[in-house]
């Protein structure tokens, strides 16, 4: 069973491989940001901050608050005729994919237990108190999908100013897959 969203999509472009490599290697910030106090602001101008190896790159958008359900950005960049082709996967951070496997679980439980609770007690009342967690996986369900859903917008616009594409990405079968 599939838990966590995930998107994949392919960016088509003019430019050459070398020129795309370039590109991403020049929207890198170069070090750790260092944020002293609450409301620091982000020093660094570059968008994306990460790693390029053996022709793959695994990168995050620089920001400047946190976000939890930010997407991780990995792909690799092919020559396709005169231009090139830039394979993109977005995915959870790993933390967060195991905190809401503990955060479910654990909510499960209690809803489970509510319910045993209930037809044990043969009180069809107490059955309501399994309310409460069903609306906290909702509530858990929703905040990621929106979250990481918004985050992946602006991932994909961000992709497309550092690879100057003028066409729309072409997504690999469904626009959302989920993956575990």
């Amino acid at each position: 069973m599939k838990f966590f969203p995930s998107q994949a999509f392919v960016l088509n472009t003019n430019i050459s491989a070398n020129s795309a490599w370039n590109n991403l290697s020049e929207s890198l910030s170069n070090g750790q940001n260092i944020s002293i106090g609450f409301f620091s602001r982000n020093q660094n101008t570059a968008p994306f901050k990460g790693h390029v190896f053996q022709g793959k790159f695994n990168i995050q958008r620089n920001l400047s608050y946190r976000n939890s359900f930010q997407a991780g950005i990995s792909g690799e960049i092919f020559e396709d005729g005169s231009g090139s082709k830039i394979e993109v996967s977005l995915n959870l951070a790993p933390f967060v994919k195991v905190f809401l496997i503990i955060w479910c679980s654990f909510t499960s439980i209690f809803c489970i237990m509510f319910l045993f609770g209930a037809i044990n007690a043969k009180d069809p009342n107490l059955a309501f108190g399994s309310l409460i967690p069903l609306g906290m996986l909702g509530f858990c369900y929703l905040i990621v999908s929106v979250g990481f859903k918004s985050d992946c917008e602006e991932c994909r616009r961000a992709l497309n100013v550092v690879f100057k594409v003028e066409s729309q990405s072409v997504f690999q079968g469904k626009g959302w897959k989920n993956d575990f």
